[in-house]
């Protein structure tokens, strides 16, 4: 009997240790990343760059293309590769939000809609692990 009560304490003991982990259990976006992206109805293809900061769950950075400079926070899922960003420019006259998917370490695909009412496709690779 002790034993079976000893053996179902390390049980759950081991079960809250490695469930409440404050770190995702997949993908880091620490870096630089370089990205691309389509304005749906729209020719041609943009380029930008990101840098992000990882903490736990929690993005933050700053990403530039040519539309200018914004200031990025956002999340990471705790159960998939899944996350979001927003994206506000310096000046505060446009805004985005990113809801992408990891395809692995250093790759992302995704969309976006800005508060302008376009839309389109996002991908990115990371160049720089921080």
């Amino acid at each position: 009997m002790k034993k079976s009560i000893l053996l179902a304490v390390v049980i759950i003991a081991t079960g809250f240790i490695t469930g409440c982990s404050s770190v995702p259990k997949h993908y880091n976006m620490t870096g630089t990343w370089k990205y691309t992206f389509e304005e749906t109805g729209r020719d041609g293809v943009q380029t930008g760059s990101m840098t992000i900061a990882q903490e736990s769950y929690n993005l933050r950075g700053m990403a530039n293309d040519y539309f200018g400079e914004f200031n990025i926070s956002g999340s990471i899922s705790e159960t998939s590769p899944t996350f979001l960003i927003e994206g506000r420019r310096n000046d505060g006259k446009r805004s985005f939000r990113l809801n992408g998917t990891l395809s692995s370490d250093d790759q992302f695909e995704g969309t976006y809609t800005t508060d302008q009412k376009t839309s389109g496709t996002m991908k990115g690779t990371k160049m720089v692990a921080d």
